[in-house]
């Protein structure tokens, strides 16, 4: 039974009172149906933008990657990244209230910003060294891959581009951002760190590099609840996938 005085719903079974936000009758134990299904409207009505986004661009990148719809190589690249920068954009503005807080700047830590530089290039010497070691690619997925932009006039610039900039902004903006804010509304913080990072790791579509991509969301995410910024997870994105496009380019390992 709530400790609150506002009763405003009775037990079918026993008569008793309870608070508007009682789920279960504190007296004999029945479920208040009314208030059940208040909880259960208002976590689908949270969870909605997160699900509609996901499955959203889910189903984009799986057409992108196992069907022929769109164009190959940069121009398919250029395309879809486009889509999805439009679709985050879209999202963010419905969010913009919960989303402005996070990108203020007046509590960034220099300390703090050089050690997610170190510990994101770190990471990318060690995710290569280990993918070598298993001897699978670590640009197979949707957005790695440096050799699409080759061919370009400017190739490690677009790499660059593509690669570290943009995923750094609107992944961070989705994931980090609108997405885990819509998870924190029905589950714990903890609860947002790991489905949002789990989220991320299988947006990829590659499977095998979730072994580094959930760590490396539930890092970005831990920035994210701890600091109340996306400031370090954008930070950290880009030089991590700054070190893995310098080292698939000039093919350090």
């Amino acid at each position: 039974m709530t400790a609150n005085s506002d009763y405003t719903q009775a037990c079918a079974r026993c008569g008793s009172l309870a608070g508007p936000h009682d789920i279960f009758c504190g007296q004999c134990g029945r479920e208040l149906a009314p208030a059940l299904q208040q909880a259960r409207g208002d976590a689908f009505a949270a969870l909605t933008p997160a699900l509609v986004y996901y499955f959203l661009t889910l189903f984009l990148l799986m057409v992108y990657k196992f069907t022929p719809a769109f164009p190959s190589g940069f121009e398919g690249q250029v395309v879809i990244s486009l889509i999805d920068i439009v679709i985050v954009i879209a999202f963010a503005l419905h969010a913009r209230q919960d989303l402005a807080p996070l990108f203020s700047v007046s509590q960034l830590r220099f300390r703090l910003v050089v050690l997610t530089i170190a510990g994101a290039l770190a990471g990318s010497l060690v995710i290569a060294a280990l993918a070598k070691f298993i001897n699978i690619s670590i640009s197979d997925d949707v957005f790695y891959d440096p050799y699409l932009f080759q061919d370009t006039q400017y190739p490690m610039l677009i790499s660059i581009l593509f690669i570290c900039v943009q995923p750094a902004i609107f992944e961070e903006l989705a994931f980090r951002g609108f997405l885990f804010g819509n998870l924190q509304r029905v589950t714990s913080p903890l609860g947002a760190l790991y489905i949002s990072s789990f989220l991320f790791g299988l947006m990829h579509l590659s499977y095998i590099s979730m072994i580094w991509l959930v760590p490396i969301g539930l890092a970005f995410a831990y920035l994210r609840l701890r600091y109340n910024t996306l400031w370090y997870g954008m930070i950290g994105h880009f030089f991590y996938n700054l070190g893995i496009t310098l080292i698939e380019y000039y093919q350090l390992f």
